[in-house]
């Protein structure tokens, strides 16, 4: 793995999740074996999300950002993110951004959720912020429907990654850890 000693990786959970669920932890110890600072911030209120909550939560946690900022989303965690990046002053950029089951328009399963993805993205700001973007899905996500994650990475031009039977990337499902994001994250 490449030196990250002076790489900063968040990773940003999402709806009902927290730090220690899923394949967060594992990802967290790799990354920090190979030097990195690594991240995972308890958003609040996870079971009732808040976008403005979330915002503030991610403002306070990165109040600048650079070339050795990586960013990691994890479902409602991707436009949450994306807007964060959205939200720095123009020019101010990451070194990269992945997208795991991402998705920017409103879920039919879970209209609680409509506030994130009320208002538009902007991808042409969003392309501008980092030339490392990646998309991460799979076949048969029954949470986040699979081509609303394509779409979002066709939007926004990223790399993309379908791991076929992945669902939707979760502890239950058998991601107690992902080396296929880990070695995405690599070639960042």
């Amino acid at each position: 793995m490449p030196d990250l000693s002076s790489r900063q990786y968040v990773i940003v959970h999402g709806y009902t999740a927290n730090p220690d669920a899923h394949w967060f932890p594992w990802l967290k110890k790799q990354l920090e074996l190979s030097g990195a600072t690594v991240r995972v911030p308890a958003l609040p209120s996870s079971q009732a999300p808040e976008p403005d909550a979330w915002a503030e939560t991610l403002n306070t946690l990165l109040p600048h950002l650079n070339n050795q900022t990586f960013l990691i989303g994890h479902s409602l965690g991707c436009v949450t993110l994306l807007r964060h990046l959205m939200s720095r002053p123009k020019g101010e950029t990451v070194g990269g951004y992945v997208l795991v089951s991402g998705f920017d328009q409103h879920l039919q399963t879970l209209p609680q959720l409509d506030a994130f993805t009320d208002s538009p993205l902007n991808y042409e700001d969003l392309q501008s912020r980092s030339a490392f973007r990646a998309s991460v899905f799979s076949d048969n996500d029954g949470i986040v429907d699979p081509g609303l994650s394509r779409t979002l990475a066709a939007s926004l031009h990223t790399t993309t990654l379908d791991v076929p039977g992945g669902g939707h990337f979760l502890g239950r499902e058998g991601y107690e850890q992902f080396p296929e994001l880990l070695e995405l994250l690599k070639q960042a």
